[in-house]
């Protein structure tokens, strides 16, 4: 079993940057007409965002179950899952830079990590990639095109969720790097049969690290209005 990165240091201090208002001194609640719902609050965002994450990394495509070693077949599968879940960090990491011009300019803090990840993401989808193309260097094109339409045909949705709904992406993100983390642990810990390569270890350590954070923005981050309506109307305009 995994254990989790803590990460005390970024926790604390998302904490203290969203953190919610505190009760009146007179005792009486502060939910209103405008309250979230309690039935809702059960399951968002982190029962939806486990959902989302099990179809973006949970499943088993182009394998017959969970991989306990590695082995190049295995490439095909996780180059999806990694198109697939790269593609909300990659919406996020753009509607917090838009915060730095509408409400929350301090989303600063939660963009420089962000864009370490992206890069760490990129680095491991080009590791896939190259192990694909070893294996065909025919067929790898057409794969790189395929991936490249799958995810140009999310990054719309993905890119309003972000924007209307950071906390359930975030909750998203995180429970698919809990996924990443168990797929990548096993064939790294089980590669007798063949060397494993350098990245699948790094990869695990990754996702450890990023669920850990992800979660932390998921009870933290408030929406951006602001950066709502940007999203809404430039989508509008992108597929009009």
């Amino acid at each position: 079993m995994w254990r989790r990165t803590p990460a005390l240091r970024l926790v604390k201090t998302t904490a203290a940057l969203y953190a919610a208002p505190s009760p009146p001194s007179n005792g009486k609640s502060t939910s209103g007409p405008w309250s979230v719902p309690s039935s809702i609050l059960k399951w968002y965002p982190r029962r939806a965002g486990f959902f989302l994450a099990g179809c973006l990394a949970g499943h088993n495509i182009f394998i017959n179950d969970i991989p306990k070693r590695f082995d190049k077949v295995h490439a095909r599968h996780f180059s999806v899952v990694e198109a697939l879940t790269i593609t909300p960090v990659y919406t996020l990491t753009m509607v917090h830079y838009f915060s730095l011009f509408c409400q929350y300019p301090t989303r600063i803090e939660v963009l420089k990590p962000m864009l370490q990840e992206l890069g760490h993401k990129s680095d491991i989808q080009y590791r896939w990639l190259c192990v694909l193309q070893d294996t065909n260097p025919v067929s790898s094109i057409t794969w790189r095109c395929g991936l490249l339409s799958l995810q140009l045909l999310l990054f719309p949705v993905w890119l309003l969720l972000s924007a209307a709904a950071p906390q359930l992406v975030h909750a998203t993100v995180s429970s698919s790097c809990r996924i990443l983390h168990t797929k990548y642990s096993c064939i790294s810990a089980s590669g007798h049969s063949a060397p494993v390569p350098a990245f699948v270890a790094k990869a695990a350590e990754l996702y450890a690290e990023r669920e850990t954070f992800h979660e932390a923005q998921a009870m933290a981050l408030p929406t951006d209005f602001g950066v709502a309506i940007i999203m809404v109307v430039l989508v509008v305009y992108l597929t009009s």
